[in-house]
């Protein structure tokens, strides 16, 4: 959807430097609260503002990669100087997580200080669990010192700027440290369940300055079975973090060390070999044999798959499995506050995602959609936005974000398709935010021009290692139902490139499909509607499922443009061009709701109640997903939701030989759109007023339709179950003899009236 989404509260979000002035200015508050003067390069006076701290910045050059070493200040005390003068060395990152370590008492005279840096001396956090490392070291962008007294004092100090002296480089032997291996038995076994997450923690060393980049480092777990089949399982360094909700916003900070880590799902029970390897850059490597592993339970494969038999539809351990939910792209939306009048939802991301969760859940949703945009879940961006640090390293406060908002979707019991680069990123036109992106080398990146994300070498270079994060961090998670590459892809500046798309999707799905050990559907996706569709990417066999919009104009401006018409055409359209049966896959329409800049509320009503019916018939693959997610929930119109899931109850679309057939409805009062899910022995049929279906408002009263189902109905006896298709609930059911031949129903009342309980009906029909 063509939108402008960025932060609350923000004109295209953060300016370029907007944090690092916001975190300059906390400095120069503090000095001045501290009387504290400007850092320069040359010695600097400061005014001790004792029994205060007094803070200075000052200039420091940039630190040894792997942290360790000296800085060493000069520092002019004058004789008045209160005897119990002392000094610390303090520094912070671009998040302002500050650490600081303690030097000697000053005496009057100049003194040199020398403060060491390296783990486990040196630098200690204040006011988060983070260790000083190789990372934290890289991270640093500010450094100071600080003076305290418990005596009063206004004495002025002389400072001089902080030198650097490296530490010789170690020539340890590589080795991994401190390796955790829960589930160890007395037996000398590590004990895990199938279906259950394991996983173990360890601390390489020598630590890479950039845990990030596979190139310097690289650690898998290698678990082979007992007839010599093996799988890699790659680890991924996270921090642990912890969050504060501050009632309008949440912010997040490290609770304890980074770490590397590898998780691992068992799916077949069994007693299974595993080895721990790491790869250092330059040549250091580790293979540290693991105790046997001793699986328990049942042959578990709870992952969303594309069904083997009927290959329009997904299943679930070989259950069918049709996803019902909206888009919940981010927690927010601009567009909907701007076209629907709803208000911003606050930015507390866990908290807003927890309820949103607890709400949809009990309204039977299984199933959302969640973007990693700039201003949600991002893992890489520009190193100046708040929470980001730049091209080539990951935010772990997404990160770890991302890991709560899995747990808590699956707790849910809801599934994730996570959207792992939204449209604008490589836009210049429609939602653009390539001016922000890491890669732009006016934001600090190589790239002159957005198209290079998809062309050039060191761009794709980079997009592999966040991909291999992603699978070794999310992989294992069954929450995550898919991985969708890209949302629009035809607003990015490739849009009018189908070489460019089809190069960049054809290595990209297969890198996802080789590199994903639980073999995770993938797919990208077209704005607009069906006929935006590139048939020769759609019919990657690697692309999994085939994701579209179902936008359209409203009927008085476009013939044919209601959403009954749209739904149907979007599987079978009978356009040879346009007709994505042809490629048997599911197809499944992730945003709806009028068009890009919605439609009005009646409109919007009618088709949030229709889309999943609509879909059901046309043989869709899952509910079309509404965008507009803070107009559903703030005006609680959940009851679609409920609706569909009810009428489902038991169901199972899936055989080769099901079909969408048209049927004909007829009425005294108005037209009547009907259409059915037919398969050998049972039929899942829909009937709308066709106005109120593409307008809303009021509708006709249909006291005396008629269905006529053309498809010869063989001689029998015949069930046929009608359905409140607003509340999922069954409103009649009679039993009939059927000579044969063409079959002609009359239906219970049909309206639509804010009053009544049962405005459209659905049927079911079973032999």
């Amino acid at each position: 959807m063509a939108r402008d989404d960025r932060g609350p509260g923000l004109s295209g979000g953060p300016a370029p430097g907007a944090v690092l002035l916001r975190a300059l200015a906390l400095v120069w508050l503090l000095a001045a609260a501290c009387g504290a003067l400007a850092a320069s390069d040359a010695l600097q006076a400061v005014e001790l503002r004792a029994p205060l701290t007094t803070t200075l910045a000052l200039s420091a050059p940039p630190l040894p990669p792997n942290g360790t070493g000296t800085l060493t200040t000069t520092i002019t005390v004058p004789g008045d100087a209160p005897p119990d003068l002392g000094v610390g060395l303090w520094l912070t990152d671009a998040h302002g997580r500050w650490f600081q370590c303690s030097g000697p008492l000053l005496q009057p005279g100049t003194t040199q200080v020398v403060f060491a840096l390296g783990a486990g001396q040196g630098p200690q956090a204040d006011g988060h669990g983070a260790a000083w490392t190789a990372v934290a070291a890289q991270a640093s962008v500010r450094a100071g010192v600080y003076f305290w007294s418990a005596s009063t004092s206004r004495c002025r100090l002389l400072v001089g700027p902080l030198h650097l002296a490296a530490a010789p480089a170690a020539h340890a032997r590589a080795a991994l440290c401190d390796t955790t291996l829960p589930g160890l038995g007395g037996d000398g076994l590590l004990h895990l369940h199938t279906g259950v997450r394991w996983s173990l923690t360890t601390l390489p060393s020598p630590l890479p300055e950039n845990p990030y980049d596979s190139d310097q480092f690289t650690l898998a777990l290698v678990v082979t079975d007992a007839q010599g089949r093996s799988q890699r399982y790659a680890g991924f360094y996270e921090q642990a973090m912890r969050s504060q909700d501050r009632g309008d916003s949440e912010s997040v900070a490290p609770s304890s060390a980074g770490c590397f880590a590898v998780r691992y799902r068992p799916q077949l029970p069994g007693t299974y070999h595993a080895v721990l390897e790491a790869q250092w850059a330059g040549g250091g490597a580790v293979s540290v044999p693991l105790p046997g592993f001793a699986v328990s339970g049942d042959a578990w494969d709870g992952y969303v798959r594309v069904d083997r038999a009927d290959p329009r539809y997904f299943s679930v351990a070989s259950r069918w499995w049709w996803p019902i939910g909206p888009n919940l792209r981010s927690v927010w939306d601009r567009r909907c506050q701007q076209y629907l009048g709803t208000t911003l939802t606050p930015d507390r991301l866990l908290s807003a995602y927890h309820d949103y969760f607890a709400r949809l859940s009990s309204a039977g949703v299984n199933s959302v959609e969640i973007w990693l945009s700039s201003w949600n879940l991002d893992l890489e961006w520009r190193g100046d936005w708040n929470g980001y640090d730049g091209m080539g390293r990951y935010s772990e406060g997404n990160a770890w974000r991302l890991d709560q908002v899995l747990d808590d979707a699956w707790a849910h019991g809801i599934r994730v398709t996570l959207v792992i680069d939204n449209h604008g990123k490589a836009s210049t036109g429609t939602d653009h935010e390539w001016e922000n992106h890491p890669y732009n080398r006016a934001a600090g990146g190589f790239l002159d021009d957005a198209q290079g994300i998809f062309t050039d070498a060191r761009a794709l270079r980079l997009e592999q290692r966040l991909r291999g994060y992603l699978i070794a961090r999310y992989a294992d998670h069954p929450a995550v139902m898919a991985w969708k590459l890209w949302s629009e892809i035809n607003l990015t500046v490739v849009g009018d490139q189908p070489r460019v798309i089809l190069a960049w999707h054809r290595d990209a799905l297969a890198a996802w499909h080789r590199e994903d050990p639980y073999h995770h559907p993938c797919t990208t996706h077209w704005a607009g509607n069906y006929r935006s569709v590139d048939r020769t990417v759609a019919a990657l066999s690697d692309l999994d499922f085939i994701c579209i919009d179902a936008y359209h104009l409203a009927p008085d401006q476009e013939q044919g443009s209601d959403l009954a018409m749209l739904m149907a055409n979007s599987v079978g359209s009978g356009e040879r061009r346009n007709d994505l049966a042809r490629l048997h896959k599911p197809i499944y329409v992730t945003e709806y709701g009028g068009n890009w800049d919605a439609c009005p509320p009646a409109q919007l009503e009618a088709e949030h109640a229709s889309g999943a019916f609509l879909a059901l018939v046309s043989g869709q693959a899952g509910a079309p997903m509404l965008w507009w997610f803070e107009w559903i929930d703030q005006g609680a119109r959940y009851a679609p939701y409920r609706a569909i899931t009810g009428f489902l109850a038991g169901e199972d679309l899936r055989d080769a030989r099901g079909a969408s057939v048209p049927l004909i409805a007829t009425s005294l009062n108005g037209e009547l759109w009907a259409r059915a899910w037919a398969r050998p022995g049972r039929m899942l049929g829909y009937i709308l007023d066709r106005s109120w279906g593409a307008h809303g408002g009021p509708a006709q009263d249909h006291p005396d339709a008629q269905i006529e189902i053309g498809a010869s109905i063989a001689a029998g006896t015949l069930q046929v179950s009608w359905w409140d298709a607003d509340r999922g609930v069954l409103r009649r059911s009679e039993t009939l003899t059927h000579p044969g031949g063409e079959l002609t129903l009359v239906a219970p009342a049909i309206i639509r009236h804010l009053a009544e309980p049962a405005p459209r009906s659905a049927t079911i029909l079973s032999q």
